[in-house]
């Protein structure tokens, strides 16, 4: 675990984007290396101001100050500057947004440099001419749109999106958008070209490349008149690193809270008890035969948690194009009686090894609590790879199938946290999972993972 954590602070030491934490006044407790060097000030001079808001431009410390106020663990984007060490004004695209860790609430946030992007903004306004040198050649992807067709792009979007100018000129380019975030991008368009929606604004969506991978972009589109009519045009950041970052981030926060919660808690718990027999046995030794085993059952409830925990950190682990059939059939040689239906022999998810914790413990519970028996069978459909444990024991009741997947939840020796875990990783891997009545009798366990095309 130490190794992990290191690893990864050095990853968001060295990450591209500017990366700090804040107490809930602002305090600065944490930038990476890219702030020093943005900025022109050390760590240690950051550490020093009383917050954060000191490195902003004086004129958006208030701004600033109110988006940090409102803030919440959905977070917001905002548009300000800073001023380095050296007196020099920089633009920033940024996000924070608060979370809470034992107890005590904080701010995390990132930000883009975007000085070039504001240059290249005014640029556009003063002089086509300038805007047809500079921005076809810009890094950053600009678009411009007029009744709902593409009218103009640059080098760098089609590079973004893999498209070609003459694929995307002259066309509704919607059909770049992310399902999903389809509607909502169309809608602001309108508005904004309509002057309904006035103002500029930064936000994100995600657009799906020529190759057919998922991208996300952060723009600032702005109403403009082309050639004696409304259109709207924008410059585009790739953000797709930093939202990765955010959730993995976000994965890391909830395991840390976790792991603090059970060391807090459940282990604390268990070595009081033990504490206390130990005792005992001190005043009164002829209660050792009596009171020797309770003491023995914590401890191996102490470290059947701590592996446990340690299976749960496997899944955070990268995520990667994973091969579902080959786990299975490893996983399921190390149990007798498990039948094995593969409908497919290729199925590919983005996952990791938590993938072979989530298949034990259910064939573990399987084989416990089902009859001592099971089958193991892997499909997949046009969206989902799909993995079905079916055991053939008495079933689960109606009124507990929800529970089961609860943290703590047993009805056995165990410590409940095998069906709570299985389904955490699950979902890590953006799945589902879910306990279905097995006819005549038993339980089917349906894991459901978004499929990945071969290669991808």
């Amino acid at each position: 675990m130490e190794f992990n954590i290191n690893f990864w602070r050095k990853v968001v030491d060295k990450s591209l984007a500017a990366i700090y934490i804040t107490d809930e006044r602002g305090k600065v407790l944490y930038v990476n290396d890219i702030v020093e060097r943005a900025t022109k000030y050390s760590k240690e001079e950051i550490y020093a101001m009383d917050s954060i808001f000191e490195l902003a431009h004086p004129e958006d410390r208030d701004y600033l100050r109110e988006v940090f106020n409102k803030l919440g663990e959905e977070g917001r984007f905002y548009e300000s500057r800073y001023v380095t060490k050296d007196d020099k004004i920089r633009y920033v695209w940024g996000f924070a947004a608060k979370f809470n860790f034992s107890g005590k609430d904080y701010m995390i946030g990132n930000w883009v440099d975007v000085t070039r992007v504001k240059k290249l903004e005014q640029a556009l306004r003063e002089s086509e001419e300038f805007y047809r040198t500079l921005v076809e050649d810009s890094l950053t992807p600009v678009y411009l749109l007029q009744d709902g067709v593409m009218v103009y792009v640059n080098k760098a979007f089609e590079e973004v999106t893999g498209y070609k100018r003459e694929e995307i000129l002259g066309r509704d380019p919607f059909f770049l958008i992310h399902p999903e975030d389809r509607d909502l991008v169309y809608r602001r368009y309108v508005e904004r070209e309509k002057g309904i929606r006035d103002t500029i604004e930064t936000y994100s969506w995600r657009i799906i490349t020529k190759d057919g991978k998922v991208r996300w972009v952060t723009a600032r589109p702005g109403r403009v008149t082309y050639r004696g009519r409304p259109a709207v045009a924008a410059t585009v950041v790739d953000t797709t690193d930093i939202h990765k970052l955010n959730l993995e981030l976000r994965r890391r926060g909830e395991y840390l809270s976790f792991v603090n919660k059970i060391m807090r808690h459940d282990i604390a718990n268990a070595i009081t008890a033990i504490r206390g027999v130990l005792e005992v046995i001190r005043e009164s030794p002829e209660e050792a035969e009596r009171l020797i085993p309770l003491a023995i059952s914590k401890s191996d409830y102490v470290f059947n948690l701590i592996n446990d925990v340690k299976e749960l950190e496997r899944a955070l682990e990268e995520l990667k194009p994973i091969n579902v059939v080959e786990i299975v059939k490893d996983v399921a040689e190390q149990f007798k009686n498990v039948e094995v239906d593969i409908g497919a022999e290729r199925v590919f998810v983005m996952g990791n090894e938590g993938l072979r914790t989530v298949l034990y413990n259910i064939l573990q519970n399987a084989m416990v609590y089902g009859g001592g028996r099971a089958k193991v069978e892997v499909s997949a459909n046009e969206s989902s790879g799909i993995i079905r444990v079916i055991d053939y024991g008495k079933g689960i009741p109606d009124e507990i199938k929800e529970k089961i997947f609860e943290e703590g939840f047993t009805e056995g020796k165990g410590t409940g946290m095998g069906l709570y875990i299985a389904k955490r990783i699950v979902e890590i891997f953006d799945g589902e999972i879910e306990v279905k009545d097995n006819k005549p009798s038993g339980a089917i366990f349906e894991i459901r993972i978004p499929k990945i095309k071969e290669g991808d």
